[in-house]
C-alpha cells in the first residue's frame, strides 16, 4: 500500500513538473519571436516560395520552460532528487549556451566544440551508479574511465548527432520527440518510475515548440534548440545505463554523420546546407550533395515536398526506435 502510494505521489509530480515546462515554452515562445525578429536574429526560410524570413534560435524558448519548470519543482521534490535533477540539467544548460554562442559567432571548424563540450560535460559522473562497460557479452570495471571519458564523450558525440541532423521545418525537434518518448517507455519498461523525473522538463518543452516550427515553421530553434535536446537526449541515456540501446534508435543520426563526414572531411566537396525549391514545391537537392545527408538522399530518391520528406524521416528513426523497444 505504501508503494503504491509513494508511486501516485510521484506521478503527481511528474504530471505537474511535465505542464510547468510545456505551458511555460508555450507561452514564452511568441514573446521569443517578437525579440528575435526585433534584434534581427532571423533566417531565410529555403523551402517556402518567395523570400520568407522566420527567426532562428528558437531553442532560447525551450530553455526558458526547462528553466522555469525547474525553478517551480522546488515546492515538489526533496532536496535529493532536486539536486540529483539540477546535475542533470546542468548539463543540458551548458549545451545550450554553447548552442546560443555557435548561433551567434558561426564556429567554423566543426571540431572545435568538440573538447569544450567534452570537459564541461564531466559533472554528469556524480549521476553515474554503475562504472561497468558493457560489452554485450561480458561486462569490464573501468571505474573513473567510465564515468570522465566514456561518459561524455558518449554526451557530446549524441548532441552532435541530434544537431547535425537538420535541415527541414521541424525535422530535429521532431526526431527528438519520437527519440525521447521511445526512451522515456524504455526507462519506464526497466526502472520504473525512478528515471523519468529527468525527462519531463526536456519533453514537455519540446512537446509545447514543436507545433511552431514544424512546417510551415513559425520559428527555428537554431543551435541552442538542437544542443540542448541532444545534451538532455545523451545524458538520460547514460543515466538510464541504455548505451546500446541509444546507438540502435540513433542509427539513422549515425549514418547521416557518417554520409556527411565522407562527403565534407574525405572527399572534400564545398559544403551546401539547402537544396533548391521546384515550382510543385518539391526540394532539388545539389547534385554533389546527394549522398551528403538522408534528407538529400531521400528527395532525390523521391520527388518530396519539404513536409513530406520530413514525415519520410520521422518514419525512419520511429522504425528505429519501435525496432529497439522490440529487440533490447
Amino acid at each position: 500500500m505504501l508503494i503504491i502510494k509513494q508511486d501516485i505521489q510521484l506521478i503527481y509530480k511528474l504530471i505537474v513538473i511535465i505542464l510547468y515546462s510545456f505551458f511555460i515554452t508555450y507561452w514564452s515562445t511568441p514573446y521569443v519571436i517578437e525579440k528575435l525578429r526585433k534584434y534581427k536574429y532571423v533566417v531565410q526560410d529555403k523551402y517556402k516560395e518567395g523570400r520568407v524570413i522566420i527567426p532562428t534560435m528558437g531553442g532560447i524558448a525551450i530553455l526558458i520552460g526547462v528553466l522555469v519548470s525547474l525553478a517551480l519543482s522546488q515546492i515538489l521534490l526533496n532536496r535529493h532528487d532536486l539536486g540529483d535533477l539540477f546535475i542533470f540539467y546542468f548539463i543540458v544548460v551548458v549545451y545550450a549556451l554553447y548552442g546560443v554562442v555557435d548561433d551567434m559567432f558561426k564556429f567554423k571548424q566543426r571540431y572545435d566544440k568538440i573538447l569544450a563540450l567534452l570537459v564541461l560535460t564531466f559533472p554528469i559522473a556524480s549521476l553515474i551508479r554503475d562504472t561497468q562497460l558493457n560489452l554485450i557479452f561480458v561486462h569490464v570495471e573501468v571505474g573513473f574511465i567510465y564515468s570522465l571519458v566514456i561518459i561524455p564523450v558518449y554526451i557530446m558525440v549524441v548532441a552532435n548527432l541530434i544537431n547535425l541532423h537538420a535541415g527541414y521545418n521541424g525535422l530535429t525537434q521532431g526526431l527528438s520527440l519520437i527519440i525521447l518518448l521511445t526512451l522515456g517507455i524504455k526507462s519506464y519498461l526497466m526502472h520504473g518510475l525512478t528515471y523519468l523525473i529527468f525527462l519531463m522538463p526536456i519533453l514537455g518543452a519540446v512537446l509545447a515548440f514543436l507545433p511552431r516550427t514544424s512546417v510551415p515553421a513559425k520559428i527555428l530553434p537554431g543551435n541552442v534548440g538542437d544542443f540542448l535536446v541532444g545534451a538532455a537526449i545523451g545524458a538520460f541515456i547514460v543515466v538510464n545505463s541504455l548505451l546500446w540501446f541509444g546507438i540502435f534508435i540513433l542509427i539513422p543520426h549515425i549514418i547521416n554523420f557518417i554520409m556527411d563526414t565522407y562527403t565534407i572531411v574525405i572527399k572534400k566537396i564545398p559544403d551546401q546546407k539547402f537544396g533548391k525549391l521546384r515550382k510543385d514545391s518539391t526540394i532539388e537537392a545539389p547534385p554533389t550533395m546527394k549522398y551528403k545527408s538522408l534528407k538529400f538522399l531521400v528527395v532525390s530518391w523521391f520527388r518530396l515536398t519539404e513536409k513530406q520528406a520530413t514525415l519520410a524521416m520521422y518514419a525512419l528513426t520511429a522504425l528505429f526506435c519501435i525496432g529497439g523497444l522490440v529487440l533490447f
